[in-house]
C-alpha cells in the first residue's frame, strides 16, 4: 500500500523531482491514517503536535462562530495541513476535518521538523507555499475590510 502512496505522492506540485525512494523516505518518517467523512482531525486551539499530508480525499478547514460553522477552504491531495502552526510553535487557528473519506501521511511535529531540516527541496517548498497562504489571508482580509468600509481605502 505504501507503493502505491509513494507513486502518487511523486505527481503531487509539491514534490515534484521526488523519486518513488524520496516519497517513501517521507511515508517512513510518518503514519498514513484514515478518516471517514465529518470526523475531525483537528480542532481550533489544539496544540500543534503534528503536520500532515492530503494523500486522497478532501478536508475542510473551518472555523466556529457565533454558531455558525465558517469553512475556511478545502484542501485537495498533495497539500500539506497544519504545517504553519508546527512552525510556528502555536496552537491551531482552525479546525480541520474529513469533508469525504481521506487518507493522510500524518508527521509529528518533531518529524516534521528533521524533514524539513534535512531536505532542502522540501523546506524550500513548504516554506514557499506557507507563505504564498499568509499573503492570500492578509490580500483576503484586505478586501473583506474594505468591502466592510464600503470600498473606501
Amino acid at each position: 500500500m505504501n507503493d502505491q502512496y509513494a507513486l502518487i505522492m511523486t505527481k503531487f506540485p509539491l514534490l515534484l523531482g521526488f523519486t518513488e525512494a524520496g516519497a517513501q523516505m517521507l511515508l517512513d518518517a510518518g503514519e498514513i491514517k484514515e478518516y471517514g467523512p465529518g470526523e475531525v482531525l483537528f480542532n481550533e486551539g489544539d496544540p500543534a503536535t503534528s503536520a500532515l499530508l492530503l494523500l486522497s480525499g478532501r478536508l475542510e478547514v473551518f472555523v466556529e462562530r457565533q454558531g455558525r460553522v465558517l469553512v475556511i477552504r478545502e484542501e485537495k491531495p498533495g497539500t500539506i495541513v497544519g504545517e504553519l502552526a508546527v512552525l510556528c510553535s502555536s496552537t491551531r487557528s482552525a479546525a480541520v476535518r474529513a469533508a469525504e473519506k481521506s487518507v493522510v501521511l500524518l508527521w509529528s511535529a518533531s518529524a516534521f521538523r528533521v524533514l524539513l531540516l534535512r531536505h532542502e527541496l522540501l523546506s524550500e517548498r513548504v516554506l514557499a507555499n506557507a507563505l504564498s497562504v499568509l499573503v492570500e489571508r492578509e490580500r483576503s482580509l484586505v478586501a473583506t475590510l474594505l468591502q466592510a468600509q464600503g470600498g473606501r481605502p
